[in-house]
């Protein structure tokens, strides 16, 4: 599994295709991989808690504030 440091985000949202969207607030750490099904990650968040957005979102944004997020 790779793995980023997203501290900067202030918020990351994953948008699904029925309207329903995924949030969480202050996400520090991203993991991801790709294998034969696809990509999946686990993001985690500054209170410890660990992520695992099921796949089939359409989009993901987040807000960052004035810096780059960068990975």
């Amino acid at each position: 599994m790779d793995t980023a440091e997203i501290k900067t985000e202030v918020y990351r949202e994953y948008v699904y295709p029925d309207g329903a969207i995924y949030h969480i607030d202050n996400p520090v750490q991203l993991w991801w991989k790709r294998d034969e099904k696809g990509d999946s990650h686990r993001v985690l968040d500054i209170a410890g808690v660990t992520h695992y957005p099921i796949r089939g979102w359409l989009a993901i944004r987040w807000k960052a504030p004035d810096e780059p997020v960068s990975f």
